[in-house]
């Protein structure tokens, strides 16, 4: 069955491919494809090496995922972009660069485009958070902050950090090596969770 999902969602996406190139509009259109969480290991044996984790957890094979772009003409084929980016960014990219379209003030994401042509030598986010009932985590810069806390008593779960420039399955943790770093990213963390409403599940 999973085979055959696959299958199927590839022949999709070529069909729609194939009727943007028929039609002429290709190079007027901007195409994003990706997932919506990483590998759900223990009902398909889903393998999301060399991270680690699967979905519903707060470690990289859980929050990184397959995330494309084409607009031709515009993004450099080829390209691999390695900085963090966000699901967020597909609104603001599309908002940013359609005609005679507004977006609303608040928008969470920011406009690719400009990272993704070279224009802007920036980060599109210096701090990512993400927080599902007691689970929570905080990526800043290449440092990234875990608490894999229950639903009802998040709070009795120890902090994890990890240095993701050095290794991206999240092995070693750095929480007692690195206080003053866990205390940088835990003030940020209680920061951007001051201002969430409780989570809801």
């Amino acid at each position: 069955i999973f085979a055959a999902m696959l299958a199927n969602m590839d022949d999709s996406v070529g069909a729609v491919m194939a009727q943007l190139r028929k039609s002429g509009l290709e190079e007027n259109t901007l195409v994003f494809f990706l997932s919506d969480n990483g590998g759900p290991t223990r009902e398909l044996t889903s393998s999301n090496a060399p991270l680690r984790g699967e979905k519903g957890q707060m470690y990289e094979g859980a929050l990184r995922i397959p995330f494309m772009a084409q607009w031709k003409g515009t993004i450099p084929a080829g390209q691999v972009y390695d900085k963090a980016v966000s699901s967020f960014d597909i609104y603001a990219t599309a908002t940013a660069n359609s005609d005679g379209v507004t977006a609303p003030k608040q928008v969470e994401g920011v406009d690719l485009i400009p990272f993704l042509t070279g224009k802007d030598a920036g980060v599109p986010h210096e701090t990512l958070f993400w927080r599902q009932g007691g689970k929570t985590a905080l990526r800043h810069g290449d440092w990234k902050l875990v608490r894999m806390g229950k639903r009802f008593s998040p709070g009795k779960a120890k902090w994890e950090l990890y240095d993701l420039s050095k290794e991206i399955s999240e092995e070693t943790n750095l929480a007692k090596t690195h206080p003053e770093r866990l205390a940088e990213l835990t003030a940020i963390w209680e920061k951007w969770n001051g201002e969430m409403s409780d989570p809801l599940f």
